[in-house]
This record gives structure tokens, C-alpha cells and sequence, in this order.
């Protein structure tokens, strides 16, 4: 059984979170409804290696997703290939093989984006691996989230977006010839 991080349960109430939160170093830093009635909390304050934030998301005052986010401004493009690495080998060896979800290479508007995603069934669970990457000639910023996904979480229709940076049709990339996760820099 899949169960979500932080020795939470699914199904967990509001209060109860809430309760479980006042109880670390972790701060409450937004609370937002989105468009399909689930409320998400951020959390910023979480210990982990470069966790930067920590998104809850309830259904009906019961928690049914937790997404990890992972990032740091020091991170080479290849720390970030060995980190995601390391996460996907340990979700393998647990739960075998995941399913490959998206890998979409784009450029519009001079912001070349890079989006690369895998999936696991775990019974009627789920948990998503991410990597995002946004980059101009003078700014980057790469990402990697996971997914804790209870069995009555609503799916998002197509593997999650970051409306500031992401198009909203990005043009899937050619195959690529080596055997990195990650574009290299030309």
C-alpha cells in the first residue's frame, strides 16, 4: 500500500493536518481552492535535501495528494539528473518499472521548457515523478516534484503545468540519441 509522506494517512482530516503541522517548523504559507473544489495548502519549512515546499491537497476537508517539491539554486543540471535518478531507482526497486508519462521539449518565446515524467501504480494508489526546467539566456530554473496520489485523488487531465512558464500545447521533442534524462546545453 501506498501511503503518503510524513507518516499521514490518506483520508486524513484538515484539522488533523493542520494540528500535525503546528507541530514542526513548517509554515503555512498559502491556502488556495482550485477549479476542481480540492483546496491545497503550500507548506514551505519542511526538512528534507532541497525540498522547498510541500503542497497538500484535500478533498472535502480530507487529504487525498501530497506533492513534494524538490529545487535549488546551486544545483547543476546534473545534480538534478542524479537526484531524480535516485528517486526513480528507489521507486523502482520498490514497486518495479514506472510508466513513462510525458517528455516534451519546447521553446516559445525565447523560454526553452522541458518537462519529463514518470508514473507507478501502487493498487489504486499512484505516485508521480516530474522534472520541469524553464530557461532563457539569463535565467533558469529547473524543478522535480513528487506525487503522492491517494486512490480518490482527482487526476489532473494532463501531467501538472506551471501557468507562469509552461505553454499551454508544447511540442513533444524528437527521440533523443543519448542516454541522459536531461537536454545538454548546446
Amino acid at each position: 500500500e501506498l501511503a503518503p509522506p510524513f507518516r499521514l494517512h490518506w483520508g486524513e482530516s484538515a484539522i488533523h493536518l493542520e494540528e500535525a503541522l503546528l507541530g514542526t517548523t513548517a509554515k503555512i504559507v498559502e491556502r488556495q481552492t482550485l477549479p476542481d473544489s480540492r483546496e491545497v495548502w503550500k507548506v514551505q519549512g519542511l526538512p528534507g535535501i532541497a525540498l522547498q515546499q510541500v503542497n497538500f491537497y484535500l478533498h472535502k476537508s480530507k487529504l487525498v495528494e501530497v506533492e513534494l517539491q524538490y529545487w535549488k539554486d546551486d544545483w547543476s543540471p546534473q545534480t538534478y539528473e542524479e537526484f531524480m535518478q535516485n528517486v526513480r531507482q528507489g521507486l523502482e526497486e520498490k514497486f518495479q518499472a514506472g510508466k513513462p508519462l510525458t517528455r516534451q521539449q519546447s521553446t516559445e518565446h525565447g523560454i526553452a521548457r522541458t518537462l519529463l515524467g514518470f508514473r507507478w501504480e501502487v493498487g489504486p494508489a499512484a505516485i508521480e515523478l516530474f522534472y520541469f526546467a524553464a530557461q532563457d539566456p539569463k535565467n533558469v530554473f529547473r524543478s522535480i516534484s513528487l506525487h503522492y496520489k491517494s486512490p480518490n485523488a482527482t487526476p489532473p487531465p494532463n501531467p501538472p503545468k506551471n501557468p507562469s512558464t509552461q505553454p499551454d500545447s508544447p511540442r513533444p521533442s524528437s527521440p533523443s540519441t543519448n542516454d541522459s534524462l536531461f537536454p545538454q546545453k548546446s
